[in-house]
């Protein structure tokens, strides 16, 4: 989906929660040497990162159509990169099923004035009838800096009057090997996730200042 722009009611431009993770929460050592990897295979990383990103937009956009959101527009995608996304789309239908999900918001823009940053949360409503916060993710792993998104996104959703008993990492494989999972947590063991989320605030409003 196109990137959100995010601003109070009097046009004043407010960061996203990607924003200020990326200026707080430097990506760490598994990106080097992802990238090294890489770079011995006598492979571009960033061509690499540009397709796993166009896969993970394509694999997003059609899961969450299962999931109640709206029909893709895979017209406007090269069809070896569709080809690519069905593969974690896949993993995606397995864990579906059998489960009973009611969609209530799908990529909806939040913001925050008083918390001072917006965000799009990928899901939110009831899985099996618990209120729940999911966030589609097909990285080789799951990493902390997802944690800390998911608990900028429940404060979002809190305000707005959402209850949220779970958030979960729905992980989906950009390979064949492995399936699809969600990895959930109930919201009241987010305690030190909302703590680092509130130390990348600190550490990106003092860079604003500081330049």
């Amino acid at each position: 989906m196109p990137t959100s722009v995010y601003q109070t009611a009097k046009g004043e431009r407010l960061p996203s929660v990607t924003q200020i993770i990326g200026m707080g929460w430097p990506k760490g050592d598994g990106l080097i040497a992802w990238a090294n990897r890489e770079g011995l295979a006598g492979r571009s990383h960033t061509e690499a990162r540009d397709r796993a990103a166009m896969t993970g937009t394509i694999a997003h956009e059609l899961v969450l159509a299962r999931m109640g959101g709206p029909e893709p527009q895979l017209e406007q995608y090269q069809a070896d990169a569709v080809k690519s996304a069905r593969i974690p789309e896949a993993h995606g239908v397995g864990w579906l099923r059998g489960k009973v999900l009611n969609a209530h918001l799908v990529e909806v823009p939040l913001v925050s004035v008083k918390m001072g940053y917006g965000g799009t949360p990928d899901w939110y409503g009831l899985v099996d009838g618990m209120p729940t916060l999911l966030d589609i993710k097909t990285s080789a792993q799951v990493y902390a800096e997802h944690w800390i998104q998911l608990a900028a996104y429940r404060l979002l959703l809190q305000e707005a009057g959402h209850e949220v008993a779970q958030v979960g990492v729905l992980h989906l494989p950009r390979n064949l090997d492995g399936k699809g999972k969600a990895i959930m947590k109930g919201a009241d063991k987010q305690e030190h996730h909302e703590q680092a989320w509130r130390l990348c605030q600190h550490v990106y409003a003092i860079k604003q200042i500081i330049g």
